[in-house]
């Protein structure tokens, strides 16, 4: 049985709000060959009805045409007798069509033949059928030369099944098989599921890259897929009421997309640029659309907790606290690029969930790090130092303060399976790991950075009592790094391997010492000068950042839960 058309026809009547049509229906017309003049974002608002749409292309005939798209979605997706007769409803917005004028710099556009399309993913029904014919036969007759199209829900499954998705999305049994489960099991499970990975890499990988000349079609028809899937789970994440779904599974589209283009070396490409980036603000959509959501709730006192969660809410508070707290700084981290934002505002939607969430000061596994780190870095960047301090001592605090009185470091294998039997059974786990602390490592460059001489007295006593060893992870590839030679992957550069490889370990420990010459105390000022004498020694140049997408890393750091690199907090001087 081919479900390619009940999966297609499925998904277009679910789309229950006007925007949903707005931003798919474009995609079907570029995969058809027409050339867009203006979309619905442009036209909303606008007293231009029936040119939701404009696109010049060829008809069925043959013929190249002018066509005034009029789209009809969300509640008025169904004709009915109302829906036909209503202000701004279908027949004054078909009558606008005929007679309002579009300007354009289009050559001959005003002497192509007109056709006015009415778009609607739902059904022409039998109270307005009679009604609409007889309009449709008396404002367009054949004698005027202007031609007037509906395209119902019928016709756009056949549209989109055959042009669109079945272009290049459910081509096989293989794709539409994994599609299909893709969207069965979409909140089966907090993760990403197999059928969903494996499908990405199978569009990814379907035809090698060649160039724009070889294979034209075929690349737009892949790269509007990609914004398809984004659009066909945002939906559907919609529908279940829950966007962080879509939050999920578009990081990893987003990530993949940009690994893609780096392995073909088209991060300077313009025109794969803008695919990519209709893909990546869609996503960022999606990411402020979640926040908007979810950002009074999470601003509350213990916002972030569920109350009948279980016996495992104490760890997974804290887990759900640092990873809301990720995402956060994620986009707060983009909106700081911006010279003209409202740093005020910034401030206090970070300090907001932070006081509001006091686990966001209790890592319990190592990798929490990338949120402290980011938080950090927001404060510094705000010149807000005093906000950077409390934080920074609050999180130390615990850390010390759990050593000693329950013998618990955050685990540096960063398994919260670990830390959950350390909580309820009282014993630590035989893979449980916090002899040696990166997390602290990185903390304390930070007491330097932010000039604490009393709590790095206090961390150093803590960590030599203890016998922690302090180390932070760098990678081989550093700009003066003499370990090159030591790289295991040749074939992947620094930056594709981030965008890649959730095991990425192409790198050393460095130990960072609390001792003079191995025995001589080191004073405050001593760990400066040491820390100075680090600042450049790991310095890389990334592709990434030169194509214009710093804050990307950021992401795939988060995603693949890869620790920053020391170049991430080295960039600030010590005071």
């Amino acid at each position: 049985m081919n479900i390619k058309p009940l999966i297609v026809k499925s998904y277009l009547e679910s789309l229950t709000e006007e925007k949903e049509l707005n931003t798919i229906f474009p995609m079907l017309l570029t995969s058809l060959g027409f050339e867009i003049l203006t979309k619905p974002t442009e036209n909303k608002g606008f007293s231009e009805y029936g040119k939701d749409v404009v696109a010049v292309g060829k008809d069925k005939d043959g013929i190249k045409k002018r066509f005034y798209f009029e789209l009809k979605g969300g509640e008025d997706r169904n004709i009915t007798a109302n829906k036909l007769t209503k202000n701004d409803g279908i027949i004054e917005s078909l009558r606008e069509a005929k007679y309002a004028e579009f300007e354009t710099t289009y050559k001959g556009f005003d002497v192509l033949p007109k056709k006015v399309v009415l778009v609607h993913n739902g059904e022409l029904k039998g109270s307005a059928r009679k009604t609409y014919k007889g309009f449709i036969s008396k404002e367009f007759p054949e004698e005027e030369n202007i031609e007037c199209e509906r395209w119902g829900i019928e016709k756009l499954s056949i549209e989109f099944s055959e042009h669109l998705f079945g272009a290049y999305l459910l081509t096989d049994q293989s794709t539409t098989k994994k599609f299909n489960r893709v969207l069965i099991n979409l909140n089966a499970s907090s993760g990403i599921s197999d059928d969903f990975i494996k499908l990405i890499d199978e569009l990814l990988s379907k035809n090698e890259w060649q160039g724009w000349k070889k294979k034209k079609r075929q690349w737009k028809l892949l790269f509007e897929s990609l914004k398809l899937i984004s659009l066909v789970i945002y939906t559907e994440s919609k529908e279940y009421n829950n966007l962080d779904i879509a939050k999920r599974y578009l990081t990893h589209l987003v990530l993949r997309f940009w690994h893609w283009i780096l392995k073909n070396d088209l991060e300077n490409d313009k025109k794969t640029k803008e695919y990519f980036d209709d893909v990546l603000n869609f996503y960022l959509s999606v990411l402020s659309e979640y926040f908007k959501r979810t950002y009074t709730i999470a601003s509350i006192q213990d916002g972030l907790s569920y109350e009948n969660s279980g016996r495992y809410e104490q760890v997974g508070y804290t887990k759900r606290t640092f990873e809301y707290l990720e995402y956060l700084t994620f986009l707060l981290n983009i909106d700081l690029s911006n010279p003209k934002v409202d740093k005020e505002t910034i401030k206090k939607m970070l300090s907001a969930v932070i006081s509001a969430n006091n686990v966001s000061l209790r890592p319990l596994v190592d990798i929490n790090s990338i949120p402290i780190v980011d938080i950090l870095n927001i404060y510094i960047q705000l010149d807000d130092n005093a906000s950077a301090i409390n934080y920074l001592q609050g999180v130390l605090s615990y850390i010390i303060n759990g050593k000693e009185k329950y013998n618990r470091m955050p685990d540096a294998n960063n398994s919260y399976e670990n830390v959950i039997r350390f909580t309820t059974e009282k014993e630590k786990p035989v893979y449980y790991s916090d002899s040696t602390s990166p997390l602290l490592a990185v903390l304390l460059e930070y007491v330097a950075i932010l000039n604490l001489e009393n709590d790095y007295n206090i961390v150093r006593k803590f960590v030599i009592e203890n016998k922690i060893d302090l180390g932070l992870f760098v990678p081989h590839h550093g700009k003066s790094s003499i370990s090159k030679n030591l790289i295991k992957n040749m074939e992947d550069d620094l930056d594709e391997q981030l965008f890649s490889n959730p095991h990425f370990n192409d790198g050393y420990q460095r130990d960072i010492r609390l001792f003079m010459n191995l025995h001589d105390e080191m004073t405050f000022e001593d760990f400066k000068n040491e820390y100075n004498k680090r600042v450049d020694e790991f310095e890389f140049d990334y592709r990434t950042d030169k194509a214009g997408y710093s804050f990307l890393r950021n992401l795939a750091h988060i995603y693949f839960q890869i620790p920053y690199f020391p170049d991430k907090w080295r960039v600030h001087s010590l005071n």
